[in-house]
């Protein structure tokens, strides 16, 4: 199985659960490893040498040494002093853990970070209804542990092995020619999360980078543009994304991208909405290309999408990717709404579209 979008492993494991072996993609450094915890088989035999880490959590006696400046004013504003002290303790321990264990440990450490961070800014977006409370340290990581435990004793039995690269899915030339019997993949939607802005806490505490632009030079210029926040220097260059979409699409998007222009102009954000269309789309095409390149003949392509709706202009996005999947060679079977979205989040001060966003299941068959 394939999952040019792997995130947080799901799929692949899944996958492996069913006895398949699978391969996956993604640049977000912080998903990698989370993924790797979960596929690690290893990590799992030395669950006890994790357990034992983190039962030696200690504050550490100083905090200002623990982050940058700018990660340490990030982090204080989501969790009291108290709790950063004993958080810093435990990403101190890591090293002391095996090897093959970290990921493991950091999965975890990353939960006791995440119940610990009470602000309603903890760089995880909320729609406007969810309540966010913190729980401490000390009192989250026994029943944790536990849990931890607990899980790891009922795991099945994991049939099959991944391989996962920590890269952007554009180019996938690792993986050979008609290698692969299957995908199943959900990518980034248009108008969706900043996936860096959204683990920023994260990012800060495991010191991937140690400021904003470090995190955009780092991750941000990785991922997929599809959102207003994506690096500036990717939404700017605007005929080079042009120039890697046939002239026939490009066409069809230049209503839309005319239509957001419009609107920045009147609205009083001015997001630039309409630089997001080209990038977007241009990347996902050369995704949709290398599919095609490892799949085998015959082989489906079952992929989960939104459409969107910036400025209250509706973008089908489920339709041009799936044009985008047939101009590949793939024949799409049928595109099926799985659900409406968007409703937790409507807001007097937004507009959306004139009918309900939803998210679609592609049903595609790479031609024989």
């Amino acid at each position: 199985m394939l999952d040019p979008f792997a995130g947080m492993g799901t799929s692949l494991l899944e996958a492996n659960l069913l006895g398949l072996d699978a391969s996956g993609y993604e640049p977000h450094p912080f998903f990698v490893d989370i993924c790797s915890a979960k596929l690690s088989t290893r990590a799992v035999e030395q669950v006890d040498e994790v357990i034992d880490c983190l039962s030696r959590i200690r504050p550490v006696d100083d905090v200002e040494k623990a982050w940058s400046p700018t990660a340490l004013l990030y982090l204080s504003k989501l969790v009291d002093r108290e709790n950063l002290a004993l958080l810093a303790g435990a990403r101190s321990l890591e090293p002391l853990c095996p090897t093959e264990a970290r990921p493991l440990y950091r999965l975890i450490v990353s939960r006791l970070l995440e119940l610990a961070a009470g602000s309603k800014t903890d760089g995880i977006y909320k729609a406007p209804t969810t309540l966010k409370r913190s729980i401490s340290v000390a009192a989250s990581v026994g029943p944790l542990l536990r849990q931890v435990r607990e899980d790891v004793e009922d795991l099945p039995v994991v049939l099959g092995d991944s391989v996962l690269t920590a890269a952007s899915s554009e180019d996938m030339s690792r993986l050979p020619q008609e290698s692969h019997d299957i995908c199943v993949t959900s990518p980034p939607y248009l108008n969706n999360f900043d996936f860096a802005e959204m683990t920023r806490m994260e990012l800060y505490f495991w010191e991937y980078a140690s400021t904003w632009s470090e995190i955009t030079e780092r991750v941000r210029a990785r991922l997929i543009v599809n959102t207003t926040t994506a690096p500036t220097k990717l939404r700017r260059d605007q005929s080079r994304w042009a120039d890697m979409l046939p002239d026939d699409f490009r066409r069809i998007l230049e209503p839309l991208i005319e239509q957001l222009a419009g609107q920045r102009r009147v609205r009083a954000g001015r997001k630039e909405y309409d630089s997001l269309v080209l990038p977007y789309f241009a990347q996902m095409r050369r995704v949709v290309q290398e599919v095609h390149r490892v799949l085998k003949p015959g082989a489906p392509f079952h992929t989960v999408v939104a459409d969107a709706a910036l400025y209250g202009v509706h973008i089908h996005t489920e339709e041009l990717l799936a044009d985008l999947m047939v101009r590949a060679g793939f024949d799409v079977k049928e595109i099926v709404r799985l659900r409406n979205r968007g409703g937790r989040w409507v807001l007097a001060k937004r507009q959306g579209a004139a009918t309900p966003l939803g998210e679609f299941h592609i049903r595609a068959m790479k031609k024989p």
